[in-house]
């Protein structure tokens, strides 16, 4: 050992020997009255005479001597008497492990007389090195047998004791985890590991120095809780450790009492083994029961529950969460996420049909496929909807009950978990066996009814939106026929308006032409509705162009003048860039409204000028107006009309197209005083200078 690594380790001893003497003065200032006072006073005074006795002698050797096995002892004892005194049911239910103790203080007694046969054959190099190697087993075998008597001990208190034994037993298995790797080393003859543990080996004990000072200062102790996975993958790094060392002491034993052809023999076994346990201990089958095993003798219970719930919300509420692309439906998700909730390896979701019976309906790597027609006895369902039974297929099937074919036939069927959603049975999730075959427990029934009802209220949200969904394509369906029925009501009256003036006017030639350009304004508009019904029509870009507001509003103008006066003023030169067809139907719109609500007679102003960077286009009647309170709340809302027979429909089309223009709809209104409509759109860069004219149409 190298002069710097002397110097860390004998400084390390003292700094842990300062420590544990510390703890040793300060426990028997508080707790010298008591018994377990006094022992907690021993075990930390020979924890600290061990220390200094190292550094002392210098770190030159593996073996601490009888001083160890006496520091050893004391935490033993410490270890056999503290879950007694913090809880005395542990006394009846500890005596299992009364065995344990006695064969580790033979192992101690062991170890002490290998050292003083060790001493008393110095002379001898052959016997020293024998004695030091089995030494080196026997501490290792102890160091094992101690963890998993801290284990015992542990997993027996009950919950009020293991809150207080978790400090003292986090120390032990701490300190003699340390201690096991630093003797593997060891008996692996890896002399730089070996040296570099040991060396290190009072520094790490000193860490432990305030735990042991956490329990000093609090007598009931901190609640120390290790996670489930902590508590997974120390047990498979204590196996990975046990394993090895058993693998070395075997080498071992046969390197020192087989022969040459023996051990040639028995090395090629060993590697045999060591290649079929590497092949088999990574199998799905195998680290399934190691869980099951950790899980029944560790814990509690057999569900982390709240690891439980957040792996089943991540799985069943993330589309994006599944590795398979499969699984991006609710209802594959679904099944996927109650199947991780029994580790079983596939599952199907049933869902009852138009006629009531149980159909399939989905499926997560599900080998072949069910009956499509997955028939259930009607007493099973009962009991399914009526007392949320989980199906224990297994039972029923040793029960005698009689099951449809499928599920009697196929000895892969687990379990069938009800889909409940209130009192309704939605569905119902059929999972295959586990890896490893167990039976259902109560566990199981609690933790799959609660997963289902969860499940079918997924179920019922994806149902809902779907149902949603449909109702808004119904809606906008509705809402294009809507509008197409206002539209042919402005014509059906637009005609009969010309009608009603014919029976007056037929013989002058003036009105024969109005009436001419009315009816073809009108066949216009009936093919261009007939173009929005038809199925073809797949709503297209509009139709960008420019053109002069004026044009447009004297053809609208010409058109609903020839029943009603209509004025055109203000500057009809000035252009936009939008959709002629939008556009002409908001000003259609528009005039129509104001005609309506206009008495006979009453002209219409459409009134053109530029404001700013757009162009406002004001339309006023002098008819009956509107409150502010429907204004603000009715106008724009569809089917809301102050007009005997109205559909409600034009203004809130009308401001719709609006927007859909790049442009905004405005009103004011009183009642009595009419209204004004103001629409504005922005300018094109072409639009003309300001002028006035004025046009009427009657």
């Amino acid at each position: 050992m190298n002069a710097t690594l002397q110097f860390f380790g004998d400084w390390g001893h003292v700094l842990c020997a300062g420590l544990f003497a510390g703890l040793t003065i300060w426990a028997g200032r508080r707790f010298a009255q008591s018994m377990i006072g006094k022992l907690l006073v021993i075990t930390l005074s020979l924890t600290s005479i061990w220390a200094l006795s190292i550094a002392f002698r210098g770190v030159v050797r593996v073996e601490s001597g009888a001083i160890e096995s006496l520091r050893n002892c004391a935490w033993l004892v410490c270890l056999f008497i503290t879950p007694r005194y913090l809880s005395p049911a542990t006394i009846r239910d500890g005596r299992s492990a009364l065995p344990l103790y006695v064969i580790l203080m033979l192992l101690l007694f062991g170890q002490v007389a290998l050292e003083l046969v060790a001493q008393a054959a110095a002379g001898q190099g052959a016997i020293v090195v024998r004695a030091a190697e089995a030494a080196i087993i026997l501490h290792a075998l102890w160091v094992i047998g101690a963890l998993i008597l801290v284990q015992r001990v542990y997993a027996g208190c009950d919950e009020e004791a293991r809150r207080r034994l978790a400090p003292v037993a986090l120390v032990m298995a701490a300190m003699w985890s340390y201690d096991l790797l630093l003797y593997l080393a060891a008996f692996l003859g890896d002399s730089g590991s070996t040296n570099l543990l040991f060396a290190m080996r009072g520094a790490a004990m000193a860490t432990l120095a305030p735990v042991v000072a956490i329990v000093l200062h609090s007598p009931a102790g901190r609640s120390f809780h290790a996670s489930r996975a902590l508590k997974w993958q120390g047990t498979k790094a204590l196996l990975a450790l046990l394993g090895m060392f058993l693998m070395m002491a075997s080498l071992f034993a046969i390197d020192m009492f087989a022969s040459k052809a023996v051990q040639a023999v028995a090395t090629g076994g060993l590697f045999i083994l060591v290649a079929a346990g590497l092949i088999i201990l990574p199998a799905t089958r195998v680290r399934h029961y190691l869980r099951l095993l950790v899980a029944k003798h560790l814990f509690p219970h057999r569900y982390d529950y709240r690891e439980q719930w957040m792996a089943f919300v991540d799985t069943i509420g993330n589309k994006g969460s599944a590795h398979d692309a499969a699984t991006a439906s609710i209802f594959r998700r679904a099944v996927k996420a109650m199947a991780d909730i029994t580790a079983s390896p596939s599952g199907a979701l049933l869902m009852p049909g138009l006629d009531g019976e149980m159909h399939w309906h989905d499926g997560w790597n599900w080998k072949g496929e069910l009956p499509r027609e997955c028939m259930l006895p009607t007493e099973l369902i009962d009991r399914m909807r009526n007392k949320a039974w989980v199906v224990d297929v297994a039972q029923e099937r040793a029960a005698g009950d009689q099951l449809p074919p499928w599920l009697q036939d196929d000895a892969t069927i687990w379990a069938l978990v009800p889909i409940l959603h209130y009192d309704a049975l939605i569905g119902a999730i059929v999972l295959t066996r586990p890896p490893v075959m167990r039976p259902l427990d109560w566990e199981d029934f609690d933790m799959l009814r609660t997963a289902g009802r969860q499940v079918a209220s997924y179920i019922a949200e994806a149902r809902g939106e779907q149902a949603l969904a449909e109702a808004r394509r119904f809606e906008e369906f509705n809402r294009r026929f809507a509008f197409i029925m206002h539209d042919i009501k402005n014509l059906v009256s637009q005609i009969a308006l010309v009608a009603r003036n014919a029976e007056r006017h037929a013989d002058n030639p003036e009105f024969r032409a109005d009436m001419v350009l009315t009816l073809k304004d009108c066949a216009d508009r009936m093919n261009i509705l007939l173009g929005r019904l038809s199925q073809h029509n797949t709503g297209a870009e509009s139709a960008m162009a420019e053109f002069a507001i004026g044009d447009l509003a004297r053809a609208v103008v010409t058109a609903k003048g020839a029943g009603h006066p209509v004025l055109l003023e203000g500057d009809l030169s000035l252009a936009i860039t939008s959709d002629r067809i939008k556009f002409e139907q908001v000003i259609s719109h528009l005039v129509q409204n104001a005609i309506e609500a206009s008495e006979d007679g009453a002209p219409v102003l459409v009134h053109i000028a530029k404001d700013g960077a757009q162009a406002r286009i004001e339309v006023r009647d002098h008819g009956c107006g509107m409150d502010a309170r429907f204004v603000r709340e009715e106008l724009f809302r569809p089917f809301a009309s102050t007009k005997q027979g109205g559909f409600g429909i034009g203004a809130y089309e009308a401001r719709d197209l609006v927007r859909g223009l790049g442009g905004s709809l405005s009103v004011e209104s009183a009642p009595g005083k009419g209204s004004v409509f103001t629409l504005c759109l922005p300018l094109s860069g072409k639009s003309a200078p300001e002028g006035n004219s004025q046009e009427k149409a009657a």
